[in-house]
């Protein structure tokens, strides 16, 4: 039976309920799933509500945007304690910030000529926490681009006219919550940032300084090949791994539960949880 250990919800930029996702992971035939919305867990009670009296085990989670230097970096947090009075504290803090750029995005498309903008990715959402990919429907509903891709790379991707850097969390203090938040933390979709070796390695060493226990070694539609070099710097490190889908919709590269399995020679993450 597969594991999926990362997903998202409508509470943040996927597009399923909870309650949607649970029937998903059914149909997939997963034993563990982990929701893990960006700066935010309130899709977790929904999703308990959703698996009572299924076989899913239900791992809360949660996925922090975190400033690394000049990089923004994505950390999981896995097995946490949602009621942790640090983590809410932080996540309050996160939405702040969140709900700032999502407003100064929406200025900048303003200038662009995408009248009211920010009002229209929130009616998307469903909520005012919105992101990129939000803004990136509205381009597209709007006609001014064909597809996600295209509204990245014109309007919203790095040093474009709609790009709003965010100064997020610091890393040692995104992992520090984690751990008081009795979870885990995991360095999500590793080769997603574009790091030279030496640079993926120096985040590698800070975060472990920092306490974190795991690197996703399989995320989305990687290759065999790419699986293969995260499970050895894994191992280099001395890391568990972790594995998901990175799923947010259909269009996503792969489905909830569809991602290659772990190497053999990888220490999963969940090993180290009560079954």
């Amino acid at each position: 039976m597969m594991i999926d250990l990362h997903c998202h919800s409508h509470f943040s930029d996927g597009a399923l309920s909870p309650h949607a996702l649970l029937s998903k992971a059914v149909d997939a035939n997963l034993s563990m799933l982990a929701l893990t919305d960006h700066d935010t867990i309130s899709g977790l009670q929904p999703l308990h509500d959703a698996a009572r009296g299924c076989d899913v085990r239900i791992i809360d989670g949660i996925e922090i945007s975190v400033r690394w230097k000049k990089y923004d970096i994505h950390i999981l947090g896995l097995n946490i304690n949602r009621k942790n009075q640090t983590l809410k504290t932080l996540i309050d803090q996160q939405n702040e910030r969140r709900i700032q750029r999502a407003h100064q995005i929406g200025d900048r498309l303003m200038s662009c000529g995408v009248l009211d903008a920010y009002n229209k990715a929130c009616a998307l959402a469903g909520h005012e926490r919105v992101g990129r990919p939000h803004y990136a429907q509205v381009l597209i509903q709007e006609g001014i681009v064909s597809d996600m891709s295209m509204a990245f790379k014109r309007y919203l991707g790095s040093n474009k006219s709609a790009f709003v850097p965010t100064e997020w969390v610091d890393l040692d203090k995104a992992v520090a919550t984690i751990t008081e938040a009795g979870g885990a933390a995991a360095i999500a979709h590793p080769l997603k940032y574009n790091l030279t070796r030496t640079k993926l390695y120096a985040l590698i060493s800070a975060f472990k300084s920092a306490g974190g226990r795991a690197l996703e070694v399989v995320s989305g539609n990687m290759t065999v090949f790419q699986i293969n070099e995260l499970a050895g710097i894994c191992n280099r490190f001395d890391l568990f791994s972790s594995t998901g889908s990175d799923y947010h919709n259909d269009a996503s590269h792969v489905s909830l539960g569809q991602q290659r399995a772990l190497p053999v020679n990888c220490k999963p993450i969940w090993h180290e949880w009560t079954i």
